[in-house]
């Protein structure tokens, strides 16, 4: 079947993508402004413990700075907005139903610091 044909959700995410941006004004929205840092603490040590099958990525901005914190699926994936430290336990349940788990994942490889 051709990559066309093939419905968005149907499509497994291999990232999880999370704004961590801060504005620089205290009055604009901000994804950091409403503790993303702390969620993307949160997801990490979730999906590093149960394994799932997926990596996350710290993002600049993902353009929804009036609904964040904002979160999204990567390739192809839909935007999750407004979630909380409380929502981490079912953000998890959902990654690992969509992603599965691999028993073997170990972190990767840090060439830099090597």
């Amino acid at each position: 079947m051709p990559p066309s044909d093939t419905p968005a959700e149907a499509i497994k995410p291999k990232f999880v993508m999370v704004c961590v941006n801060r504005r620089f004004r205290a009055d604009e929205a901000s994804c950091a402004a409403r503790q993303s840092r702390a969620l993307a603490d949160a997801l990490e040590a979730g999906i590093r413990e149960r394994k799932i099958d997926i990596r996350i990525e710290r993002s600049v901005c993902l353009g929804h700075c009036q609904k964040g914190p904002s979160i999204r699926l990567a390739p192809g994936g839909r935007f999750i907005l407004g979630k909380s430290i409380a929502d981490v336990p079912s953000l998890l349940d959902e990654l690992e139903n969509l992603c599965g788990t691999n028993k073997e994942q170990t972190l990767p490889l840090d060439l830099l610091g090597s």
